[in-house]
């Protein structure tokens, strides 16, 4: 399994934009195979502070995702509202 952790800091005047085009991704990412788990979350703490949660079943499931038009739409709008370019890590499973 790869997961992934997005961190965006979203300006104050971008919010309603930014949580459209992210509950846009949310619908249409999860209906990809491979993928198990896309979910947009706000921080209890600072309102225009953001975590998107990924979980896929593989690499080729992420790297196909990264292939869809809701993606390249994502990729290519989501940095004008935002404050500061979003912060992604990559993680995958440790076997027990």
């Amino acid at each position: 399994m790869v997961i992934l952790n997005v961190f965006f800091d979203v300006r104050q005047d971008s919010v309603a934009d930014f949580i459209k085009l992210l509950n846009h991704m949310v619908i249409e990412s999860n209906k990809e195979p491979g993928c198990s788990l896309y979910q947009l979350y706000q921080s209890s703490y600072d309102p225009f502070a953001y975590a998107l949660i990924e979980h896929w079943d593989s690499q080729e499931a992420l790297d196909a995702h990264g292939k869809t038009s809701h993606w390249i739409n994502f990729n290519d709008t989501v940095n004008k509202y935002l404050k500061s370019a979003y912060d992604e890590h990559h993680y995958t499973e440790i076997p027990r």
